[in-house]
């Protein structure tokens, strides 16, 4: 009898090492994340500014209570987004502010959570009048009614959306409609650029919210855009998706 106890609590014991160890692989992800999310919006706030050093290892080690490799993969991490540079008996420096990959989709997360930057939004938006309406132009050319479809669901949602005063939900929206546009276009740059542009709109909107003169005021160049598409004129989706960015621009008051 004192033997079949014994070989319970055995299995007690070896249960509690496996659920420890499986605690402890699930939490190492959240860990890591939260390390590297912490230092980037450090550098991002300009806490760290460009050409300064990180602190040490051991420091960072005592600061978020995790192991040297921790800390050495989170700085891998940012150094692969060109935030940090590291070198011998240096440590990581931060790097100039035009290294830094500002289109990364982790990036864009990590700023949305801080103060918006205008001039980030601003650069952004140019960036868009160069591509968005040459993206039109080619769907006006190429899509066909599968792929304009999603783009037709998402205007039926920011309509509804906008009669509902949900803005929130009107953004979701609104960022699937120029995703399915440059999905649309088939050019397989512009369908890369897809998930880049919508993290880029995400940040844009964080600024939208506070300095929006007439939120969802560009609605009907939405649906504009769309009919110039399924009517296959090329150079009016230019011409409505070029109107459509300047309407954002002036909405921002970033004109």
């Amino acid at each position: 009898m004192a033997s079949a106890s014994h070989g319970f609590e055995r299995a007690g014991e070896l249960l509690d090492v496996t659920v420890a160890e499986t605690t402890k692989t699930l939490l190492k992800p959240r860990v890591h994340r939260h390390v590297v999310k912490t230092l980037a919006q450090s550098i991002l706030s300009n806490r760290f500014a460009s050409g300064t050093a990180l602190p040490s290892e051991p420091e960072l080690c005592e600061e978020f209570s995790v192991s040297r490799s921790a800390v050495r993969e989170a700085v891998k991490v940012l150094d692969s987004k060109g935030m940090v540079t590291t070198r011998p008996r240096t440590g990581s420096i931060v790097r100039p502010r035009e290294d830094w990959n500002l289109l990364d989709p982790d990036i864009l997360a990590w700023s949305m959570e801080l103060q918006p930057s205008a001039e980030l939004v601003l650069s952004l938006i140019e960036a868009r009048q160069v591509i968005e309406p040459a993206a039109a132009r080619l769907a006006a050319l190429r899509a066909t009614a599968t792929s304009i479809a999603p783009m037709e669901d998402a205007f039926v949602r920011m309509t509804r959306f906008k009669s509902a005063q949900d803005f929130e939900a009107f953004n979701k929206a609104d960022i699937d409609f120029h995703t399915a546009l440059l999905r649309a276009s088939g050019n397989i740059v512009f369908q890369q650029l897809s998930n880049t542009i919508g993290a880029a709109l995400a940040y844009s909107f964080r600024l939208t919210v506070s300095r929006a003169q007439e939120p969802g005021a560009s609605l009907p160049n939405h649906g504009e855009v769309i009919e110039r598409i399924r009517m296959r004129d090329s150079e009016g989706a230019y011409a409505s998706m070029a109107r459509l960015l300047s309407i954002a621009l002036v909405d921002l008051g970033l004109a």
